[in-house]
């Protein structure tokens, strides 16, 4: 039977301890289609994790608050563990830059191979297709039906269609009309649209959640996603993000994501770090404090690399004396037989 997990903690540090112990000591044991053939398997649970007070607990050194510079020059409180070097790094080389400005979404066309999205670019210029997509598949746009035009009930009610004994006339926006009576493709001189050719609408979701909780606070439909069913499902490295939730409760704006997939050791804590400064942009713009950030992984796993990395981990953690979440001393002295 599949591993789920269930975690609430008040901050973002207790909660990657308390993950890290259990995927690693209670999780399946899985291969991955990034494993080398010799590799061991991954460890693996489906995680929901309540993280009560997101930007609560900063990193510190000597009761000082630590601030982590960027290499942009800005400087950051880090939520996590400062063990977590993988965390540290991200913030120093633009992470929380790349989400909240996008300042790597240029790689996306101006890299040959590398950077394949960007979440700021799936969040905040979302499109259903985008010209480098056409590398991994190819697609035609085919004309509409004209008779299934002329019957659509919707169309006829929204009287987008004006239909009179000698004529049927279909009213498109911006005084754009059609004959229904001859071949759309007559009248524009194309039968068949390559997808490659056409520019898509970008869609700021964020804003979109921001006016729509504006407008109704207790909205269920104030929501982002990143996922593109044309062509993410080919891509060898698709954005793990798949969807950001948002609403307010109790004055607090809540957030919840859904990841699904996710490297729990490397980047859970990167991620969550620039996801919740998301919510805190977001809650400033609606005057509104945060309330819980709730993170939500389909596959949230450890490499069966990086396991001795994780238990090294935990023993310099337990031998300097670090506080460490009940759970996780009770699974390392039950597991490790310390």
């Amino acid at each position: 039977m599949a591993k789920v997990i269930f975690i609430s903690k008040e901050n973002v540090r207790d909660a990657w301890l308390s993950a890290l112990a259990q995927v690693l000591y209670t999780g399946d044991e899985i291969k991955t289609e990034y494993d080398k053939p010799k590799e061991p398997p991954s460890k693996d649970a489906t995680v929901l994790i309540e993280i009560k007070n997101p930007m609560s607990n900063p990193i510190k050194r000597k009761d000082k608050i630590l601030r982590i510079k960027s290499k942009y020059g800005n400087s950051y409180e880090v939520y996590g563990n400062m063990a977590d070097t993988f965390l540290i790094g991200s913030i120093q080389s633009g992470y929380i830059e790349e989400i909240m400005d996008g300042t790597n979404d240029h790689y996306i066309w101006e890299s040959g191979a590398s950077f394949p999205y960007s979440y700021h670019d799936r969040i905040f210029n979302y499109t259903p297709f985008s010209l480098e997509d056409t590398i991994h598949a190819n697609y035609e746009v085919e004309l509409v039906d004209n008779e299934f035009v002329k019957k659509h009930q919707k169309l006829i009610k929204a009287e987008k269609i004006k239909s009179t004994p000698d004529s049927n006339t279909w009213k498109l926006r911006n005084g754009v009309e059609f004959d229904l009576d001859k071949k759309i493709s007559e009248q524009i001189g194309i039968e068949k649209l390559p997808l490659d050719i056409l520019e898509f609408p970008k869609i700021n979701q964020i804003e979109y959640i921001i006016q729509k909780l504006k407008k109704s606070p207790f909205s269920r439909r104030a929501q982002a996603i990143t996922w593109r069913p044309l062509i993410d499902p080919y891509h060898v490295d698709p954005p793990c993000l798949q969807r950001i939730y948002m609403r307010i409760k109790e004055g607090k704006l809540i957030m919840q994501t859904t990841w699904r997939s996710r490297d729990l050791f490397r980047a859970w804590e990167a991620n969550v770090n620039g996801m919740v400064r998301i919510q805190k942009n977001v809650a400033d713009r609606l005057g509104v404090e945060i309330g819980h950030y709730l993170d939500f992984s389909n596959s949230l796993h450890i490499y069966g690399v990086n396991i001795p990395e994780v238990k090294d981990m935990f023993n310099r953690m337990k031998n300097r004396g670090e506080t460490l979440p009940s759970e996780v001393i009770e699974l390392i002295e039950k597991k490790e037989n310390i």
